[in-house]
């Protein structure tokens, strides 16, 4: 995926100097087992996509996002949930109302959102007929207009992708760049690997 987008921009002469962000959604879920709670919170990646180098770029992306994920669990993944939580409605709207009044609102945290969602791993079947693909969608945000979500079903993968159509109008090459760089990376990889 950062390939693709690597790819994406550079032909377009928009390749920025510093890496994109990925903002990465992680499951908090707690252990009490309740049903019907999405826990969830979120992880910032670094794309990586000033490498032109696929296996070098694969290489640093493991190293930035082993560096977030210990980031993440020494600060509590749960901290902003557990802060909404605790503040009241009143404290929760008055600070997010000052926030929009902060140039920060305009200065986007992160580029895309990138998210792989675990799907069943078994034929499902709706009216009788089987289930041979999954699209999702995610959200798109002002100043992130880009969603890449990965699911799987029953041992393959399915990719949703939606975009803000004044930012990517051509969205079906960008899909399409996904085979190509599957294939460099495959390339890229040791043998047996």
């Amino acid at each position: 995926m950062r390939g693709v987008l690597r790819r994406w921009l550079s032909d377009r002469g928009e390749l920025p100097a510093k890496p994109l962000v990925a903002m990465v959604p992680v499951s908090v879920r707690d252990t009490s087992g309740r049903p019907g709670h999405n826990q969830v919170s979120g992880m910032f990646s670094r794309l990586e996509t000033h490498i032109s180098d696929p296996g070098r770029r694969l290489q640093a992306i493991a190293q930035a996002n082993s560096r977030a994920k210990d980031h993440s669990s020494a600060i509590g993944a749960t901290l902003l949930q557990d802060w909404a939580q605790f503040a009241d409605s009143t404290l929760f709207g008055t600070a997010m109302r000052l926030f929009a009044k902060t140039p920060l609102t305009h200065t986007p945290v992160h580029n895309v959102i990138v998210s792989n969602v675990a799907g069943p791993q078994v034929t499902l079947y709706f009216l009788g007929a089987r289930l041979t693909a999954i699209y999702p969608l995610g959200p798109i945000f002002h100043g992130c207009g880009l969603n890449i979500t990965v699911i799987s079903l029953n041992g393959k993968l399915d990719f949703g992708i939606i975009s803000c159509p004044q930012l990517l109008p051509d969205l079906a090459v960008l899909a399409d760049d996904f085979t190509v760089e599957l294939q460099e990376l495959l390339a890229a990889s040791p043998p047996g690997t």
